[in-house]
């Protein structure tokens, strides 16, 4: 089980996403949020999602930018699985096992990179997926009757960035996504583009650095860290999720706070050329690793800092160039302009990213236990002593649950803009 069990007052989230200041262009528009506190997702798909990434990113995005709310998931992703099952078991069987004892009131649904087997295009076997996706969808709807369904496109099969073992074979992964994106609409269910953006993200990189666009899907299948990140900003923004962590709007001339969203301004004084205030926050930035080069690279290339935004403007400052600094750590220098038009703090190491990063760290470790409970319970069912070690792995997590809990609550922190 994998929760963000916070025993706090639910607060009202908003339903308007406005993504601003994007790497390209991003549509803004309004969108009920998808999520409820108190939902059950599960995460149902191949090895894609057993990776563990981007259903743990997803989970990062309510922890941080959602710490009031609750919200339980499972990871349902099983490695070389087909829309009609797997190694582990048939599609009827996966559904009584991994799906309908979570009660779930979420599902998504990612398939389609394993049913082509790998071969040229062939239309028999695009009508059998369609076929079995249907099944699929019939069954989870069975299962889950109240839930709420989101599809998601395959990730590309990479035959951009370098040479391909399966020539063509994104073809067929191509025409897989071009399906599911049909049946989401004339199904009337969630959908959220996983193939588009990923394809994005391999011909943006291939032009900005070939060398480390080879590194966004190493083997040709299995999305690198980096660019699940990207996945799960796109899962957010289809589900609804703000990206906005905070927006101040502060005026030096007169000290006083213009504008507040998503926190609370305090204590704001302008003497000594030092602008000085109090902010607490009501979410935490992403937990993004901002010193890894392929973090820095997929940024530069994505609109997935347009998720994550904790903006800082203000006005009114004489000096020529001012230094940041939170609770007493310098962050960054920023020019009057620049702080004018508004910077993005959630893009610096600051005590909140340096919070963030340590409930991902929890995060990280409740994803280990998930797929230590698979390889138990689910993989290898008949190994000895197997029940004990899942009761013990279930006790560690409820324990780290509650700490996880405690580490999302946002802080106040001391802001202070001196001249340099």
């Amino acid at each position: 089980m994998r929760s963000n069990r916070c025993s706090v007052i639910p607060e009202r989230w908003w339903a308007v996403a406005l993504v601003l200041l994007a790497i390209r262009p991003a549509q803004i528009h309004s969108q009920e949020l998808a999520i409820h506190d108190g939902d059950h997702v599960v995460f149902y798909g191949d090895s894609i999602t057993a990776q563990r990434l981007y259903t743990r990113f997803v989970e990062d995005f309510f922890l941080t930018h959602c710490p009031q709310m609750h919200v339980e998931s499972w990871n349902a992703g099983i490695p070389g699985d087909t829309v009609y099952g797997g190694y582990t078991g048939d599609m009827p069987s996966r559904l009584k096992r991994d799906v309908i004892p979570h009660h779930p009131t979420v599902i998504t649904a990612m398939l389609g990179m394993n049913d082509g087997y790998y071969m040229p295009f062939n239309p028999k076997y695009l009508e059998i997926y369609k076929d079995g996706f249907r099944k699929l969808l019939e069954g989870l709807q069975s299962a889950a009757p109240a839930a709420r369904i989101t599809l998601i496109s395959p990730t590309p099969y990479d035959e951009v960035t370098h040479g391909t073992e399966f020539a063509t074979y994104n073809e067929v992964v191509s025409h897989h996504a071009a399906f599911v994106k049909d049946l989401a609409s004339t199904s009337h269910l969630g959908f959220s583009d996983f193939n588009q953006v990923e394809t994005d993200l391999l011909r943006a990189g291939t032009q900005k650095d070939p060398s480390l666009a080879a590194l966004l899907v190493t083997d040709r299948i299995h999305p690198a860290e980096a660019s699940h990140w990207v996945m799960a900003a796109t899962l957010a923004r289809s589900w609804g999720l703000s990206p906005i962590v905070s927006r101040v709007r502060l005026d030096a001339t007169t000290g006083t706070t213009v504008s507040a969203e998503n926190t609370a301004v305090s204590h704001l004084t302008f003497s000594d050329g030092k602008l000085r205030w109090t902010q607490v926050d009501k979410s935490l930035p992403l937990p993004l690793p901002l010193d890894d080069e392929m973090i820095k690279f997929v940024l530069s290339i994505s609109d997935l800092a347009a998720m994550d935004r904790q903006l800082l403007v203000v006005h009114g400052l004489p000096a020529i160039r001012y230094s940041l600094g939170i609770d007493g750590h310098p962050i960054a220098s920023f020019t009057p302009e620049q702080l004018s038009s508004g910077v993005n703090l959630a893009l610096y190491a600051t005590p909140m990213q340096d919070q963030a990063m340590g409930v991902d760290g929890i995060e990280l470790k409740r994803t280990r236990l998930d797929e230590a409970r698979f390889l138990l319970a689910i993989e290898d069912p008949k190994a000895s002593n197997s029940a004990d070690a899942i009761t013990a792995l279930e006790a560690k997590e409820t324990m780290l649950e509650v700490e996880q809990c405690k580490a999302a609550q946002p802080k106040p922190h001391e802001f202070e803009l001196s001249p340099e």
